[in-house]
């Protein structure tokens, strides 16, 4: 990888929408703790702030925002392992710094009354630790799909609204798994608050389901839904008539 100006562009751009991501998705968490669309309300929240990180930064470095879907691009064979790297370096060091801003953006009250804590993913005490892996698993792996879809040539002529659509389908994964694991899909959604409160019990549990399903998603993909094209057989001249 040549580390030009171009790759710092992308670097700070993915650096900006990880910490964006974490600083707007999660001042809404704090900021909507109780009533019956709890749910509801975080989870069209969280899609939008999807939407609004892609729509700003998507030109620029893909907005990735989220180490899966780095690790998936690469394992596709869009992006070297060294980019890969500093993209997934980015994320989490921008995950902090936009965590640590809204920390000191909110008030101490919102954040001393936000249960279990600001942005912290606590899966059901009743679900094992199979049933976590395996649901922020599939989770994970349909937000992942959703990227394939979008990377795939064949969707060219379908890009006027992907960051709405790309919203929604986060949108329809956090209704789906927010009141069972969180619906993370994110490892530095789900790592940035847990260290900043100390509060790692399940975070080995969710950061394995994303991990496996941001290494099977493009396998799958590449093996069942891409078509294989024989090359080209150009006859050999020989030079004998």
């Amino acid at each position: 990888m040549t580390w030009d100006f171009l790759t710092f562009i992308r670097g700070v751009s993915e650096f900006s929408a990880t910490a964006l991501l974490m600083l707007f998705g999660c001042m809404g968490d704090a900021m909507n703790q109780g009533g019956e669309n709890r749910s509801l309300v975080a989870s069209v929240h969280y899609g939008l702030a999807v939407m609004v990180v892609m729509h700003v930064f998507g030109f620029v470095s893909g907005a990735h925002a989220n180490p899966c879907i780095s690790i998936s691009c690469y394992f596709m064979g869009y992006i070297a392992s060294e980019m890969m790297v500093m993209y997934v370096v980015c994320q989490v060091t921008g995950g902090f710094f936009g965590y640590f801003l809204l920390l000191q953006l909110l008030p101490k009250d919102v954040v001393d009354n936000s249960k279990p804590a600001v942005c912290l993913m606590e899966p059901l005490h009743s679900l094992s630790g199979y049933q976590i892996v395996a649901i922020e698993c599939l989770l994970t792996a349909i937000f992942v799909l959703g990227w394939c879809a979008l990377w795939d040539v064949r969707n060219g002529r379908f890009l006027d609204s992907v960051t709405i659509r790309m919203g929604l389908l986060v949108v329809a994964c956090s209704l789906a798994g927010g009141q069972l694991t969180g619906a993370s899909m994110n490892p530095t959604r789900t790592l940035v608050p847990a260290i900043f409160h100390g509060k790692l019990d399940s975070v080995v549990l969710l950061l394995t389901g994303q991990i496996l399903a941001a290494i099977m998603v493009p396998f799958i993909w590449s093996n069942a839904f891409t078509p294989r094209y024989k090359p080209l057989e150009i006859p050999i001249c020989t030079g004998i008539n």
